[in-house]
């Protein structure tokens, strides 16, 4: 399916339910907000009342792209994947794909669907690459475990792509700040169990303003070191319209970075 410009605007501005947010918003200026502490009843109502917004987020319409996942190691050497994106629509639900595609040096085959559905936590299928010329495997549900683990070999965790955080128990708005002169909500997301090596506190950035953009995430781990930041990085202006060309993710333990970079309907 040749990619979509115009359909592909709805898929950025849902991508991780909320960088194409981010990205518009990086177009333009907003006043600065008082950087003032919350207290903790208050910072736990304004997290509720957020979380519950962005989960409830979803795209009007089914769209597809193509896009690289570009990842350099802690030595400076690169490798770029070519990658699909989609999401799709049912009655109940909506679901978010991505598949690595063929390369010279990669089989391509990976693909990861997100299913996302009101008030019900994230469901993750991975299919691995077929062997040998063999029909591809047919997917598997992953684990909590499972999602703490990278896509296609990159920096980018599965659940980094479903921003898993927002699901769990316990959350909290720390105080208003700006941001690369936005202004922020500073969400905190306590994993009370989390996995060996996996995620235990994220804290993000998001735009005071609706839709309540993405600008920045820090992902810790259990000992409580800086693990991951993530950033949106580059924008590209099409039809009239900010979207989202490219993220980074950078690996603060390995010194390993990832970009994905979108297409935007270009060939």
């Amino acid at each position: 399916m040749k990619p979509n410009p115009a359909r592909f605007g709805v898929w950025a501005r849902i991508l991780l339910l909320l960088l194409g947010g981010a990205a518009a918003s990086l177009g333009q200026r907003h006043p600065a907000g008082a950087p003032a502490p919350l207290d903790p009843e208050r910072g736990a109502q304004e997290a509720r009342a957020l979380v519950a917004e962005l989960l409830a987020l979803k795209p009007e319409r089914n769209s597809t792209n193509t896009g690289w996942v570009r990842i350099r190691d802690a030595a400076g050497k690169e490798r770029q994947i070519p990658a699909r994106f989609e999401v799709f629509l049912t009655p109940t639900h909506w679901v978010s794909a991505y598949e690595t595609l063929p390369a010279p040096d990669s089989p391509g085959g990976v693909r990861l669907t997100i299913t996302r559905a009101a008030q019900q936590p994230n469901r993750y299928e991975l299919r691995d690459p077929a062997d040998g010329g063999a029909p591809p495997p047919a997917a598997r549900e992953l684990t909590a475990a499972e999602i703490m683990q990278p896509f296609a070999g990159s920096d980018f965790w599965i659940a980094d792509l479903g921003l898993e955080f927002l699901h769990w128990p316990r959350q909290q708005v720390l105080k208003y700040e700006m941001r690369h002169g936005k202004s922020c909500k500073v969400l905190e997301s306590i994993n009370p169990q989390p996995v060996p090596g996996g995620y235990s506190r994220v804290v993000a950035w998001f735009m005071v303003e609706s839709p309540h953009g993405l600008i920045h995430a820090d992902a810790y781990d259990a000992q409580g070191s800086l693990l991951k930041r993530f950033d949106p990085r580059s924008l590209e202006k099409v039809d009239g319209e900010y979207q989202l060309a490219e993220m980074e993710i950078r690996n603060r333990k390995t010194g390993s970075q990832t970009w994905i970079k979108f297409n935007l309907g270009r060939e």
